[in-house]
């Protein structure tokens, strides 16, 4: 009998430290942080992981009703799902049932039940839903189902990439997911640290999106979001004014 009581206590103090987060307060506007242009920490084959993730979920908003915008105020914003985490990791929320007041400031933790090997090496895109109720002062109170898909977590290997790249690396990788429905990943390898100039083209050459980003050398990350964009194959490219790679991606909602 004390065995077993002492195997149940281990297992909640297990669950109960995996369950603590603190909301990182330098954040202030509502949103979920890391956002999607940061995204989260890579996990370490051989190493714990954890991630906060800190959640703002504001008072009021609007929605649109007929193409007429209707203030609300937010009562609570539900994490109904969360998959596409590797088997070995979990999560758990600060706000019971994973339900967060509408004002307030909360968090959640990404957390490893186990260190990850070498077979779990690679990229997982986790797919939140979420359901927010509101009071549109209607008397009744109206919900909203969202997607949240722009996170990925990455399971490298202990070693650095960074050892193993000369100062005349350029490099870019192949877009993940591709095809691509919402949010494409886009990595590349640098020598040095320098800025870079990202563009997406049509297949008429067309520019889409481009944007300047300060990168560090090792291995840049970062989003591009093409929710909006038509179905079809696409070119991307990163630059040094130097240097140019392309690569194809292909939009397929």
């Amino acid at each position: 009998m004390k065995r077993k009581l002492l195997i149940i206590m281990c297992v909640f103090a297990t669950n109960f430290v995996a369950a603590q987060c603190v909301p990182d307060m330098q954040f202030t506007a509502p949103g979920i942080y890391p956002d999607e242009a940061t995204g989260i920490d890579d996990a370490i084959v051989g190493q714990p992981y954890s991630q906060v993730i800190t959640i703002i979920t504001p008072l009021d908003t609007n929605v649109e009703y007929n193409g007429i915008p209707i203030p609300v105020t937010i009562q609570s914003i539900e994490l109904t799902s969360f998959t596409g985490l590797p088997q070995n990791f979990a999560y758990d929320c600060l706000a019971p049932n994973c339900i967060f007041d509408g004002g307030s400031t909360s968090c959640a933790v990404l957390y490893s039940t186990s260190d990850p090997t070498s077979s779990d090496i690679g990229s997982y895109q986790l797919i939140m839903t979420t359901t927010t109720t509101a009071d549109a002062g209607i008397g009744i109170p109206i919900t909203q189902d969202d997607i949240i898909d722009y996170y990925y977590l990455d399971i490298v290997n202990s070693t650095s990439t960074i050892n193993y790249i000369s100062y005349e690396t350029f490099e870019l990788k192949d877009a993940f997911p591709n095809p691509v429905n919402s949010n494409a990943k886009i990595q590349y390898v640098l020598g040095e640290d320098s800025e870079i100039y990202f563009e997406l083209h049509n297949l008429l050459g067309e520019k889409i999106k481009s944007k300047l980003i300060k990168s560090n050398r090792g291995v840049n990350t970062f989003f591009v979001n093409v929710s909006n964009l038509t179905e079809g194959i696409y070119l991307y490219s990163i630059t040094n004014g130097d240097i140019i790679q392309t690569k194809k991606m292909i939009i397929k909602h």
